[in-house]
């Protein structure tokens, strides 16, 4: 049977986002995780594979990168919290952030063809950091908007699949766009890499403007207007005190950490491993496995996790996210198979599933936290808190993907061989297995710290109305 729900007070909540405003967010998704996770999907195919490159040298510039987007974005996040306009804290920066997150995206992919391996090295990595600088502008606001978009418990895991749902149907797109640009129509991979990337950028620029006309800043005039400005290391220090948010940090960090380390994988175990080095052969079915991935997300996004957490809770649902990945991890050892690509679909449906669940009760948790916090130090910083969530997960991911280019290089691959050795074919599936699921594992343990319940967050909610009915009353008060 379904567990019976906490018992919570019952409290007036400024529930219900409307639709404009989640299709607003929602394409603001698009652009943060479209432009992001698409220089993810194209990097190695692109880079490596097309032009050569050393898998060291770009998970080196890939861990840069991303370590340098972890960097900036608790300063964007404090900054974002610390802005006044007449437009809001947020909206004014998003306006700002659409253009250059389009254009630089589209000049990634516009290095000069007879390069060297080194000049494409330092192009990758320079444009990689002036394009993280404009990201962070975009993503760290648009984040703060949308945890402070709603302060109903459930609405907020409704508002967050959502969103989520968004960034995935972007990403099912991105699993194509190497496949787009082996079409002959083009006259060549890189000519049609730059149409393709070219649409994209025209794409993210309009998406990117959508949350500027649609969404509304619901705590600034009420709360975030009337406060002083926050101290960085003030904020991050009361992040620190705050034990709910830290282990919610310690879990996302792993997770993060030891998925990414193999995450590069993925391609090299469907060309190598399934295909057997034919690279352009296994383009369509790498195009259909990676699109499984995101079809399984937006699932769990929309309809399995929000439908699950009503039930058992945001805690239960991370733990039961966390063991899909572990069986998903399992699955690997018998599912790949030479020839056989269509066995990776349960492999990437338990792996799409289990990123959208602990990505989205993430996402939920973040609000619920704020609360707290707000509760505790009566300010609202849902962009610092946003942004240090994000910098572990980047830094996760950035330690991991650096340590991955090291993986390939230590099971032999070599691109230029085509087909692969038995030895690191086996070091290649093995690896693949061992490392996501002993951060699964990891992270179901350490999550189970976490104790920010449905009641404790109505208590918590029921608290910040009457303090704020109480400040309004004295504000209006006659002298």
């Amino acid at each position: 049977m379904p567990s019976v729900p906490d018992a919570h007070p019952v409290v007036k909540t400024d529930g219900y986002v409307p639709v404009r405003e989640k299709i607003g967010l929602g394409c603001g998704k698009v652009v943060a995780d479209g432009s992001h996770l698409t220089l993810h999907v194209l990097v190695s195919p692109i880079y490596n594979v097309t032009m050569g490159v050393s898998p060291a040298l770009i998970s080196t510039v890939v861990f840069i990168q991303r370590f340098w987007d972890a960097m900036i974005d608790p300063l964007v996040g404090q900054f974002s919290d610390n802005f006044r306009s007449r437009w809001g804290r947020r909206r004014p920066l998003l306006a700002v952030a659409s253009f250059p997150v389009a254009i630089l995206f589209a000049a990634l992919w516009w290095f000069p063809r007879e390069a060297s391996e080194h000049v494409l090295f330092f192009y990758l990595l320079l444009v990689s950091l002036a394009f993280y600088v404009a990201h962070s502008l975009f993503a760290m606001p648009l984040m703060g908007l949308a945890v402070e978009a709603t302060d109903d418990y459930h609405e907020r895991t409704r508002l967050m699949g959502i969103m989520q749902s968004f960034g995935f149907a972007i990403q099912i797109l991105s699993q194509w766009i190497f496949a787009f640009t082996q079409r002959s129509f083009f006259g060549g991979t890189i000519t049609g890499l730059r149409w393709v990337t070219g649409g994209c950028a025209v794409v993210f620029f309009v998406a990117g403007l959508a949350p500027v006309f649609l969404c509304r800043e619901r705590h600034y005039e009420r709360v975030a207007a009337r406060q002083p400005t926050l101290p960085l290391l003030a904020s991050l220090r009361a992040v620190r005190d705050n034990k709910q948010f830290m282990t919610l940090l310690m879990a996302r960090f792993i997770a993060s950490f030891c998925y990414n380390i193999v995450s590069m994988l993925v391609f090299y175990m469907n060309a190598y491993y399934v295909f057997g080095g034919d690279v352009k052969g296994s383009s369509i079915a790498f195009g259909f496995v990676g699109s499984s991935y995101h079809v399984a997300a937006i699932l769990g996004s929309l309809l399995i996790f929000p439908w699950l957490t009503r039930r058992l809770g945001k805690k239960r649902v991370f733990e039961i996210a966390a063991v899909v990945l572990m069986v998903g991890c399992i699955s690997k050892l018998f599912l790949y198979q030479p020839g056989r690509p269509w066995l990776q679909l349960f492999i990437v449906g338990a792996n799409g599933l289990s990123s959208s669940g602990m990505a989205l009760m993430a996402a939920a948790m973040l609000g619920d936290i704020a609360d707290l916090d707000e509760s505790q130090t009566g300010l609202r910083r849902e962009g610092l808190f946003a942004a240090v969530l994000s910098w572990f997960e980047k830094a996760g991911t950035s330690f991991g993907t650096l340590l991955g280019g090291g993986v390939l290089v230590w099971i032999g691959f070599n691109a230029k061989l085509g087909a692969q050795s038995e030895h690191t074919l086996a070091l290649m599936k093995f690896s693949y297995f061992l490392m996501p699921f002993l951060g699964a594992l990891l992270t179901l343990f350490i999550i189970r710290r976490y104790n920010l319940s449905e009641t404790r967050a109505f208590e918590i909610k029921a608290e910040l109305q009457r303090r704020r009915a109480e400040s309004q009353e004295a504000a209006n008060a006659p002298a």
